[in-house]
Order: C-alpha cells, then structure tokens, then sequence
C-alpha cells in the first residue's frame, strides 16, 4: 500500500464523489440560466419553463447524488438505481433543445 493511501481517510472517496454531483447539478443549474438568458429574445417565455423544469431536474440531480453518498449508520446508501444520472440527462438535452429551437427560430 502506497504513503498516499494509508494517508487519505477512509471514507474520504464516497464524500468527494457526493461533492462531485452537487458540482455537476450546480453546473447544469448554471447552464440553464445562461441559455435561458441569450435565448429569452428568440423563444420568449418558453426559454424560462424550460429553465425552471431544468432547474428541477438539476435540484433532483443534487438531493440524490449527495443522499446517495451519505454515510448511514446501520447500512450504506449507495444504490445505483440510475436516478440521478438520469435526472442530469434530461436537464441537458432539455437545455440542448432550448438552443436548437432558439437556433432554429434565429434562422427563419
């Protein structure tokens, strides 16, 4: 066993993955605002219901992440069900076809 694995805490791996997906669902949030803000003038209010339900997906994405990977006492809770990754795929297409519409509308 190496000097940097007997120095890292055991546990410490599960507590930087749960930070990893609240990065990731902050970053999706993020995004969503952003485009919502450069494509409010082509689609109107259609950007700002897509960002809300993005920003949904994206507070889901956050809360099952980080309750994934929250130390229980009696039993872990690290199911891999496939929630939150899914949660995150459909936040990004749902920012996805927001451009694509706005694109599409700038074209006509």
């Amino acid at each position: 066993m190496s000097e940097l694995a007997r120095a890292t805490p055991h546990g410490a791996q599960p507590e930087r993955t749960a930070l990893s997906w609240q990065r990731t669902a902050l970053t999706t949030a993020a995004g969503a605002a952003i485009i919502a803000r450069h494509t409010g003038g082509e689609i109107g209010p259609v950007a700002l219901l897509i960002m809300l339900a993005t920003l949904g997906l994206a507070g889901t994405a956050f809360v099952l992440g980080r309750r994934r990977y929250v130390p229980a006492p009696v039993e872990p809770s690290r199911r891999r069900d496939g929630r939150a990754p899914f949660a995150l795929a459909l936040a990004i297409t749902g920012m996805a076809l927001t451009e694509l519409l706005a694109l599409g509308l700038a074209a006509a």
